[in-house]
């Protein structure tokens, strides 16, 4: 039983960096904050939010990982469109 639980925990912890390594890459790439402030909002240190940007960019060859990625940057889009866009002019 205390296994189960030990397993659970790595298992949850295991997702929530997935999580918070595609939000680092999600702002970076697509709302081109700097790594700097990313390691800032999210407690975290610039190198760790560049290794989070590498580890989704590798992932990415999975063709279900990049779906989901890219669903993500399409609804980070919609709500935050691009600085300059000519809808919002």
């Amino acid at each position: 039983m205390v296994g189960d639980r030990q397993q659970l925990r790595r298992d949850r912890r295991r997702m929530m960096t997935h999580v918070r390594q595609i939000a680092m890459y999600v702002s970076h790439v697509v709302l081109q904050v700097s790594l700097t402030d990313i390691g800032v909002a999210f407690g975290r240190d610039r190198s760790t939010v560049s290794y989070s940007c590498h580890v989704v960019e590798d992932r990415r060859d999975d063709a279900d990982f990049d779906a989901f990625v890219s669903a993500i940057e399409r609804v980070i889009t919609a709500v935050f469109p691009p600085a300059g866009d000519a809808a919002h002019a």
